[in-house]
C-alpha cells in the first residue's frame, strides 16, 4: 500500500466514526466562515457531498443562492462522453469533470444520485459545457495539510485534472482554490505528486480560515 493509500484508509476510518451532528456542527461553521471569503465573488463552484466522510455542503449552498451567486456543481465524464482533449499522455479516453450552472436551489435540492459513484450531481447537456470563467472554487478531499493548503483526495485525479483543464480555457488563470476540511481531515504530512495542486486556503470545521496564498 502506497503512502497516499494508506493516508487515506486512515483518515476514511476516522471520518466513519465521526457523528452527523458533529459533521452538521462543523459544516455549519465553515459555511459561516466561507460567507466574508466569497461576498465579493459573483461565479462559485461548489460541489455536492456525500452522505459520509466529508463537509456538508448544503449550508453553503443555501447562502450562494440566497446571495445571488453564479452556482456550478461538477457532474463525472469521461472524454468518450464529452469530446474534450485527454490530459493523460496514457491515455486516449479517460474520466474528467465538467461543471454545469445551476438554475435555483430547488433545482440543487432535487437532484438524484446517479452514475458510477451515485452521486447527487447535475444532468447531462450536449455539448459538454467547457470550463467557464469562475471566481472560486469550492474543493473536496481527503486530507488537507493547513501549512501550505496541500490536499489529497480520493485517487482519481478529477480536480487536478479540471485544475489544468480550467488553465488551458482560460489562458493560464485559475480561481481562488478553497478546500473545506473536516477537523478530522487535517493532517500533519501529505505526499504529494508533480500533479498535485495546493490550495489557496482551507477553511476547518472549527470556523478557522487558513491562508497559504497571503
Amino acid at each position: 500500500m502506497s503512502a497516499k493509500q494508506l493516508l487515506r484508509k486512515t483518515v476514511k476510518e476516522l471520518l466513519a466514526t465521526v457523528p452527523p451532528v458533529e459533521v452538521e456542527r462543523q459544516s455549519k461553521a465553515i459555511a459561516e466562515a466561507l460567507v466574508p471569503i466569497v461576498r465579493e465573488s459573483q461565479n462559485v463552484a461548489c460541489f455536492m457531498s456525500m452522505d459520509r466522510g466529508e463537509v456538508d455542503t448544503q449550508f453553503v449552498l443555501e447562502y450562494l443562492f440566497r446571495d445571488g451567486k453564479v452556482v456550478y456543481l461538477p457532474r463525472c465524464s469521461s472524454t468518450r462522453e464529452t469530446g474534450q482533449v485527454s490530459l493523460r499522455a496514457s491515455r486516449a479516453h479517460h474520466r474528467h469533470l465538467t461543471f454545469h450552472r445551476m438554475q435555483s436551489l430547488q433545482q440543487v435540492r432535487d437532484l438524484k444520485p446517479q452514475g458510477t459513484y451515485q452521486l447527487r450531481e447535475p444532468a447531462k447537456e450536449a455539448p459538454a459545457p467547457l470550463p467557464a470563467q469562475l471566481d472560486v472554487m469550492l474543493v473536496p478531499g481527503v486530507a488537507f495539510r493547513l501549512s501550505d493548503g496541500a490536499r489529497i483526495g480520493h485517487g482519481a485525479g478529477f480536480y487536478d485534472d479540471y485544475f489544468h483543464r480550467y488553465q488551458l480555457q482560460h489562458n493560464g488563470e485559475k480561481p481562488l482554490l478553497i478546500g473545506v476540511s473536516l477537523m478530522e481531515q487535517v493532517v500533519d504530512e501529505i505526499p504529494l505528486e508533480p500533479h498535485d495542486w495546493r490550495m489557496d486556503c482551507v477553511v476547518t470545521g472549527d470556523g478557522q480560515v487558513h491562508w497559504t496564498t497571503k
